[in-house]
């Protein structure tokens, strides 16, 4: 990997971390010193001998908001011996991720633009579930990756499918990717206990800090406290909350997701209570949910009608049967600092 930057706070940057000007290169005519039988026969040395497929890839985006500006990625093409690509998510991250990860002013030379391996155990640097990965994004400013401006690269694997992804986007095989446009944001779902605060994510680097802090006391972060307060309050594992989309499943790792303004979802699950919430959408961007058994809603104004709950511009409900549908309206975007729990709508339902 050329590079991989973690997170230094969560909390008071408008990134994470921003490769500018850059020169990435992936093979050279230096070939090392090659000794193991596999080394031979390809020709030159490989990063993890014992590993001798694994996944060359120029930059990973990794830890919350990354930026990627005006960067040559050069050498990085599929051969018999390892897949590559210039571009790529921490394996397996379950690290904080956000979709306003950019990159613009990309040049490829001799190069696969983006690679997304599937999952595998023997590629894992992050070792800890991978929820993250399978909702990484990140967003082509110029189309200087994809060809097509102002879109979103998503997950795209046959396993881990993003929900955004229709047939109004471009499908990349080799890549394990799709290419969509449209207002793209996250999805959170999780039960609302108060265990964990706004979709906590027990599996990210802040939940170790979270861990020192509380060893150590004295950090009064909300972030951090919300994260202390799940390491010590986890609960046994709730039902899966499956998506549907366009009469097609989809998974929501983690009980979260990427999501697309102006569709419609309906969400299956046996929980007797989830909270729905919405993150880095434009402000009033909607999301309408359909939630087979369940009767009751803690906020949002109830609507009388489908029709009138699709004409509402604030976040409401109406019941039908036995479905309790759901208008999320994202409120005003949350400063450009990184706060990974600032949601712009959120509503709790249960049965």
């Amino acid at each position: 990997m050329g590079m991989t930057q973690a997170a230094g706070d969560v909390g008071t940057s408008r990134f994470s971390s921003r490769l500018i000007d850059s020169l990435v290169v992936g093979e050279t005519e230096n070939i090392g010193n090659p000794r193991t039988p596999e080394e031979i026969a390809y020709g030159r040395s490989l990063p993890k001998p014992p590993i001798p497929d694994f996944p060359i890839r120029g930059y990973e985006y990794y830890d919350y908001r990354d930026e990627v500006v005006n960067t040559t990625f050069v050498n990085f093409q599929d051969n018999k011996q390892r897949r590559t690509g210039a571009l790529s998510f921490l394996l397996f991250t379950s690290a904080g991720l956000s979709t306003r990860s950019t990159i613009s002013g990309a040049k490829f030379v001799n190069a696969k633009p983006v690679y997304f391996p599937k999952f595998d155990t023997r590629f894992d640097n992050d070792n800890r579930g991978g929820n993250a990965y399978r909702t990484l994004s990140f967003r082509d400013l110029d189309g200087s990756v994809t060809g097509i401006p102002d879109s979103q690269v998503l997950l795209h694997d046959g396993e881990n499918d993003s929900v955004v992804t229709d047939d109004t986007c471009k499908i990349e095989p080799t890549w394990n990717a799709s290419v969509c446009k449209g207002d793209i944001g996250r999805l959170n779902l999780s039960d609302s206990r108060g265990e964990l605060p706004r979709a906590v994510n027990l599996e990210s680097r802040t939940a170790r800090f979270a861990l020192l802090g509380a060893i150590g006391g004295g950090n009064s972060d909300p972030l951090v406290q919300a994260q202390r307060t799940a390491l010590f309050t986890r609960r046994p594992p709730q039902p899966p909350i499956p998506l549907v989309r366009n009469g097609k499943e989809f998974k929501a790792p983690g009980d979260q997701s990427t999501v697309k303004a102006g569709t419609e979802i309906q969400v299956k699950t046996e929980r007797p209570e989830v909270t729905l919430s919405l993150s880095e959408l434009d402000k009033g961007a909607w999301v309408v949910f359909q939630l087979p058994g369940f009767t009751k809603a803690t906020a949002g104004t109830q609507q009388a009608s489908m029709a009138a709950l699709r004409q509402a511009s604030e976040t409401s409900w109406f019941k039908d049967g036995n479905n309790l549908w759901v208008k999320l309206v994202a409120g005003p975007p949350v400063m450009e600092i990184i706060r990974p729990t600032d949601l712009q709508a959120s509503i709790t339902v249960s049965r």
